[in-house]
This record gives C-alpha cells, sequence and structure tokens, in this order.
C-alpha cells in the first residue's frame, strides 16, 4: 500500500503492519515503534519527530532524505537498509549502540545526537558534520572522513592510521582522541 503527505500520530489509523509499505512525504510523530519491523517499507522525503524507533528492524528498507528529529533511535542497525539512495539526517537524536556499516553518509548531518558505542564501519563520512555530538566509545573503522567536521563533538576517539581523515576538522579537545594509541598524555599548560 502506498502513503503520501500524510501525517501519522497517535491519533491516526495505523498501518496493521510497516513492512513493504512505501511512504512518501510523510511525517511520523510522537509513535512508539520500538522494535517495529520496517522490512522492505520504502521512506522517500519522510520526516520522524519525538518517535521511539529503538531496536526497530530496518532490513532492506529504504531511507531516502529521511530527517530524524528528537527521534529514539538505539540499536538500530543502518547497516541493513536498502545502500539505494540512502540518504538521512539526524537532529538531537539518541544513536547510542546504532551500526553503520557500508553506507553512503556524504555531507550527513548529525547535530545535537548521542552516538555512544556508535559503530561506523567502512562509510562514506565525507563531507559529513558532527555538531555538537557525543561520541563517547563510538568506534570508527575504514571510513571516509575528508572533510568531515568534528570540531564542536565530543569524547571522539579515533586513529587516524584507519580512517582516511584528509582535511577534516577537529577541535583542539579532540587532540586526545586522536592519540590514544600512542599513549601518550597531553596537557594544557
Amino acid at each position: 500500500m502506498d502513503f503520501y503527505n500524510q501525517i501519522f500520530d497517535q491519533t491516526s489509523a495505523l498501518p496493521d503492519q510497516w513492512t513493504y509499505h512505501d511512504f512518501e512525504q510523510c511525517t511520523f510523530k510522537r509513535l512508539d515503534l520500538a522494535k517495529a519491523v520496517l522490512e522492505n517499507a520504502s521512506f522517500t522525503n519522510c520526516h520522524f519527530e519525538h518517535c521511539n524507533l529503538t531496536m526497530a528492524q530496518f532490513k532492506n528498507a529504504k531511507l531516502d532524505e529521511v530527517t530524524f528529529e528528537n527521534c529514539q533511535l538505539s540499536h538500530v542497525d543502518f547497516g541493513l537498509c536498502n545502500p539505494f539512495g540512502f540518504r538521512v539526517e539526524f537532529q538531537e537524536c539518541q544513536l547510542d549502540y546504532t551500526i553503520f556499516l557500508n553506507r553512503n553518509l556524504k555531507k550527513t548531518r548529525f547535530e545535537s545526537c548521542s552516538l555512544k558505542e556508535a559503530h561506523f564501519l567502512k562509510c562514506d563520512l565525507s563531507g559529513a558534520v558532527f555538531k555538537d555530538c557525543n561520541l563517547e566509545l563510538a568506534k570508527l573503522v575504514e571510513n571516509n572522513l575528508t572533510q568531515a567536521d568534528f570540531s564542536t563533538s565530543y569524547n571522539l576517539r579515533l586513529d587516524p592510521n584507519e580512517n582516511k581523515v584528509k582535511k577534516a576538522r577537529f577541535s583542539l579537545y579532540n587532540l586526545p582522541g586522536l592519540l590514544t594509541k600512542y599513549e601518550i598524555t597531553v596537557v594544557e599548560k
């Protein structure tokens, strides 16, 4: 079934199941979709606001120009999404323990998000912006971080030898997290 330009909230009649549906220019507000099965669904130009999507299953789901705002997305494996047209934005979201594997995240914005223990593995994050994000224990390995901006984020730890970091932006406070493997201490005068 196709849904176009609809608003789904607590007062709406919701689909019995979310799989194999196409949603275009739809808005989802204040829904509890924790552990929801969204497999093979297609979301195009959609907006999620204040939704709980903790442990939601997005296997083979298409996320094309989807914005998540003030959403809970902990334990979501975005590596299982359909890679074709994968374009997402996150504002003030909880993305703890999420997985991004082999995702094209060029110029993706993560704004005021918690990314504790998130995994970014083999992703293209060139030009991505991590604005005011908590990256505590986040794992970044084999990513293209060319021109990525981490300058306002904190708790960042990554090995520049395991990622392409040409022209990436870091703050002075990120320096210890970039030198962790060398077991040196950086002190302020």
